[in-house]
C-alpha cells in the first residue's frame, strides 16, 4: 500500500466514527524531507504528530533505522503513544525513541558526560525547588558568618559547571563577591554527589557534543531516518542549536511541528524565538491554519491577536461558538458574579456548551495578578505539582502550610522545616488537619487554630493574620476536598473543573469557556529608565481587529512590551470552544472604550441581561 492507503485504513482507529483528515492535515502528514508545520491553535497538531507517527514506524519497520519523536511533557508522550496504541503499535522499542526533550538530552549525552566527569556514581536530575531546598542545607554550612540574608536563588545566579580538558570542573556564577565562593563550592558539591538541575543537564549535553560532535552526528544518522521535534516553539536556543547540529544531515529528515505564536517561554528574554519557520521556501513549510476547536467568532478575534498578520486561519465552523464578551468589574466577588452569571446564561441557552466536559478558566498572564485579584489563590508551588499522587491528607497540610507560609513570608520549605522540628507545633497541625475534615466546624474556628500555630511559631509576636484574611481560601480548598472525597468513587474528568490560573499554565489546554483578565501593568527598564505599560491598552487596537505590524513600532519598549501582550492573549484566547470573555477594571473603562468595544463586536454582559430584564 501507497502512504495514501496506509492513512485511509489507520484513519478510523485514532479518529471518532465517519470522521476524516481534511486536506492540510493530509498535506502535512505525507510530507517528506526536512520541514517546518506551522499548525494553529485547534487545528489537530496532536492526532496529525500520532498519525504521522505510525506510518512512519510501519516504513522503516524493515529497516534498520528507526524515528525519533521529541516533544516537551510527559502528557504529551502519553498522548501519542496512547494514539499509537489505537493503531496496534503497543512496543516501540530500538531503534526509535519516543520521549521529552529533556529525556532526549539526558539519556544520549548528559548521561554520558557526567559518567565520564565522575565514574560510576549515581546520577540523579532534581527539579528546582528540590535542587534549591538541597542547595540551602549546604549553603547553610558554607555561607559567610555575616550572611544575614535569606539563601540565594539558584536560578537567579546563573551557575554554569566549567569541564577542563583533564575532566576537572570548577563553577562559575553571577554572585557578588562576598559569598561568591560558598555558592560556587555548594553547588560543586552538590555535583560531585551527582545531583544536578535539568539546565545542568543541558550544560553538560552541550560539552558531551561539542567533544564528539562528529562522531555523534554520524551514530544520530545511523540509528534514525526521521526526527519529529513536537511544540517546536517551546524549545530553548540552546536546545534548538543543539538539535539543528545533530541533524544537519541530509539522511535525517528533520520536521518541526508547533505553533510560533504561542512561543512564551522566551517573552521575559527579548522575544527572540529560537524556532523560526521559513516561509519563504515553500518546499520546507506547511501550514495547518484551520481550526475544528471554535467558531469563527472566537477564529476572528485570535487570528488578530498575532505578532504576525495570520488571515490564513479559519474556523472550519464546527464548533457553534458564541460573540466574544467583556465584563466591567470592581472586585473580585464583582468578577465572579458576573463570570458565573454569564456561564449559567449559555448554559441554558446551548446544549453543547451545557454538555461540555471542558473547564471554565479565569487567566492572568502572572501569578501576581491572581494573587493581587483572587483571595482564593495562591501560587503553585513544587509540593502543588505532586498533589495528583498526594493523599487527602497530605493535601491539606501542605495547603495550610502554605497559609502559614504566607503569612510569615517565609518560603515553604523553611516553614515545613520549622515545623517538622517543633513537637508542639506538629501537633497542633495535625489536630488542625483532623477538625479540618469536620464539616460541622466553621472555618473561623480553624482560623483560630492556625492563629495558635502562629503564636507559637513567633514566640507571641504574631498572635492573628495580618497580611492577609484567609477565609476566602480555605472556604474554596474546604469546598473542593469534599467535592473531590465524594466524587472519588464516580466518573470525573479533571476537565471539567473550574479554575484559575497563568496563561502558562493553560498552554495546550481546551476549556469550554476562558476569561482572560486585562489588569497586567509591564515594566520595562530599557535605557535605565522604568515605564509601565498597561496590557489593556497595548491589546486594545487588536482587539477590535486593527492589526499592527509590531515591527512598525518606532519606540522600543513599548514593541517589546506589544509582543509580549500579543503572545500572551494569543495563547490565551484560543482555549475556549465556545466563549471568549475579557475581563476590565472599573478604572480602566472610559465611555469611548465602551463604545468602541461595542462597535467592534464585543458584547457588555450588563446591556445583555439588562435587556433580558427589560424583556421580562
Amino acid at each position: 500500500m501507497n502512504m495514501t492507503e496506509q492513512l485511509k485504513a489507520l484513519t478510523p482507529k485514532i479518529l471518532p466514527p465517519g470522521c476524516d483528515f481534511f486536506d492540510q492535515q493530509k498535506e502535512a502528514i505525507r510530507a517528506e524531507g526536512s520541514i517546518d508545520i506551522v499548525a494553529g491553535p485547534g487545528s489537530g497538531k496532536t492526532t496529525v504528530l500520532i498519525a504521522k507517527c505510525g506510518l512512519l514506524l510501519n516504513k522503516v519497520a524493515e529497516s534498520e533505522k528507526g524515528i525519533c519523536l521529541i516533544t516537551h511533557t510527559n502528557v504529551a508522550v502519553d498522548e501519542i503513544r496512547a494514539g499509537l496504541t489505537k493503531m496496534g503499535m503497543n512496543d516501540i522499542e530500538y531503534p526509535n525513541f519516543i520521549g521529552t526533550i529533556q529525556e532526549f538530552f539526558n539519556t544520549f549525552f548528559a548521561k554520558k558526560a557526567f559518567h565520564l566527569i565522575l565514574g560510576e556514581k549515581n546520577f540523579r536530575i532534581l527539579d528546582d525547588d528540590a535542587y534549591q531546598e538541597k542547595f540551602s542545607e549546604i549553603f547553610d554550612q558554607k555561607k559567610p558568618r555575616n550572611y544575614n540574608k535569606n539563601n540565594p536563588r539558584v536560578n537567579n545566579k546563573n551557575p554554569r559547571i566549567v569541564i577542563s580538558k583533564d575532566l576537572s570542573y570548577s563553577i562559575l556564577s553571577d554572585t557578588k563577591s562576598f559569598y561568591r565562593a560558598a555558592f560556587n563550592a555548594s553547588i560543586k558539591t552538590l555535583f560531585s554527589w551527582g545531583i544536578v538541575t535539568n539546565q545542568q543537564c543541558l550544560e553538560l549535553s552541550k560539552w558531551y557534543i561539542n567533544k564528539y560532535g562528529n562522531k555523534l552526528k554520524k551514530a544520530m544518522s545511523n540509528r534514525f531516518e526521521y526526527v519529529l521535534l513536537d511544540e517546536a516553539q517551546d524549545t530553548s536556543c540552546l536546545q534548538f542549536e543543539m538539535l539543528n547540529y545533530l541533524f544537519s544531515n541530509e539522511k535525517i529528515a528533520f520536521q518541526k511541528f508547533g505553533d510560533p505564536y504561542q512561543a512564551l517561554y522566551n517573552i521575559f528574554e527579548g522575544n527572540e524565538d529560537a524556532w523560526v519557520p521559513t516561509k519563504q521556501m515553500e518546499a520546507n513549510y506547511k501550514e495547518i491554519s484551520e481550526t475544528s476547536r471554535f467558531g469563527s467568532s472566537i477564529a476572528n478575534i485570535v487570528k488578530n491577536i498575532c505578532v504576525e498578520e495570520y488571515n490564513n486561519f479559519k474556523s472550519l465552523n464546527i464548533t457553534d461558538s458564541f460573540d466574544p464578551h467583556y465584563i466591567i468589574y470592581n472586585d473580585e466577588k464583582d468578577l465572579f458574579d458576573k463570570y458565573m452569571k454569564l456561564i449559567k446564561h449559555y448554559e441554558l441557552k446551548s446544549e453543547s456548551y451545557f454538555n461540555s466536559r471542558k473547564k471554565d478558566a479565569i487567566l492572568a498572564p502572572f501569578h501576581i495578578d491572581l494573587i493581587n485579584l483572587f483571595s482564593v489563590y495562591a501560587k503553585p508551588t513544587s509540593t502543588t505539582k505532586e498533589k495528583s499522587s498526594q493523599s487527602p491528607i497530605k493535601k491539606i497540610v501542605y495547603f495550610l502550610l502554605d497559609l502559614l507560609s504566607k503569612e510569615l513570608d517565609m518560603s515553604f520549605i523553611d516553614i515545613k522545616k520549622i515545623i517538622d522540628s517543633n513537637l508542639n507545633c506538629k501537633t497542633m497541625l495535625s489536630n488542625c488537619v483532623k477538625d479540618f475534615v469536620n464539616r460541622e466546624l466553621e472555618v473561623t474556628f480553624i482560623i483560630g487554630l492556625l492563629e495558635d500555630i502562629l503564636n507559637d511559631l513567633t514566640n507571641g509576636q504574631k498572635n492573628e493574620f495580618l497580611n492577609f484574611y484567609p477565609e476566602n481560601q480555605l472556604v474554596y480548598f474546604r469546598h473542593n476536598f469534599f467535592s473531590n472525597v465524594e466524587n472519588d468513587n464516580e466518573e470525573s474528568s479533571d476537565d471539567s473543573k473550574f479554575y484559575i490560573g497563568t496563561v502558562h499554565s493553560a498552554k495546550g489546554e481546551t476549556h469550554r469557556s476562558t476569561l482572560l483578565v486585562l489588569d497586567t501593568k509591564f515594566k520595562n527598564f530599557e535605557s535605565g529608565n522604568e515605564r509601565e505599560f498597561l496590557m489593556f491598552d497595548l491589546l486594545f487596537e487588536y482587539l477590535l481587529g486593527n492589526y499592527t505590524d509590531p515591527d512598525t513600532i518606532v519606540d522600543a519598549a513599548k514593541k517589546n512590551e506589544t509582543i509580549k501582550s500579543l503572545k500572551l492573549a494569543y495563547v490565551a484566547l484560543s482555549r475556549p470552544t465556545h466563549l471568549m470573555v475579557i475581563a476590565i477594571p472599573e478604572c480602566f473603562a472610559e465611555n469611548n472604550t465602551i463604545a468602541r468595544l461595542n462597535q467592534g463586536g464585543w458584547k457588555n454582559i450588563e446591556e445583555k441581561f439588562s435587556k433580558v430584564r427589560q424583556y421580562i
